[in-house]
């Protein structure tokens, strides 16, 4: 599975003072595939709240392009 269980550290890594850029592709690759898509967009894991600061803010333009990948992908999930 894309993210499973193993989603929580890599989204504990958005609530840290200065996310690692490689964290921005590496979601933005994750949410390609529908299982990571619905890991994101789990209401109870807040992803996409922890996500849209990350944007506009004043991390690397790495992240910022990953986050913006991943936010796109989800786009393409549809809900039931």
């Amino acid at each position: 599975r894309a993210l499973g269980p193993g989603a929580e550290p890599l989204l504990r890594a958005l609530d840290e003072p200065r996310p690692p850029a490689e964290l921005g592709p590496l979601l933005c690759n994750l949410s390609q595939a529908a299982e990571g898509r619905r890991a994101l967009l789990d209401r109870s894991r807040r992803a996409v709240q922890r996500l849209l600061p990350l944007v506009r803010g004043p991390g690397s333009a790495e992240l910022r392009r990953g986050v913006v990948g991943a936010l796109r992908n989800c786009c393409f999930e549809h809900g039931e």
